[in-house]
């Protein structure tokens, strides 16, 4: 299934070192967007340029869904919104089948 992951910082510490936003992490950050890009796990991933992120995020079961969302190291410092979504054509089709 498919979620629409929306997090937004939340003004908490996120408490990770000082040190935390330096170039060296933010290559490991993307490496790792990348890696779950090829596979699957995360279909697209946006950046709200004034802090935050939307991201569209497959998992088959509830347990997947909160360890893939809570492997976010900044999780704690953000305000989480989960929506389940489907394709718009497919959602359509299927309305229209019920309603036949």
């Amino acid at each position: 299934m498919k979620f629409l992951v929306i997090s937004r910082p939340n003004g908490q510490d996120h408490g990770l070192a000082g040190t935390y936003d330096v170039v060296d992490n933010v290559n490991d950050h993307s490496k790792n967007l990348k890696k779950v890009i090829k596979d699957k796990t995360v279909e697209r991933a946006y950046a709200f340029i004034s802090g935050g992120s939307a991201v569209v995020m497959n998992a088959d079961t509830t347990k997947e869904l909160a360890v893939k969302v809570r492997s976010n190291p900044l999780f704690k410092s953000s305000s989480t919104e989960i929506i389940p979504i489907a394709d718009a054509v497919d959602f359509l089709d299927g309305v229209a089948d019920h309603l036949s």
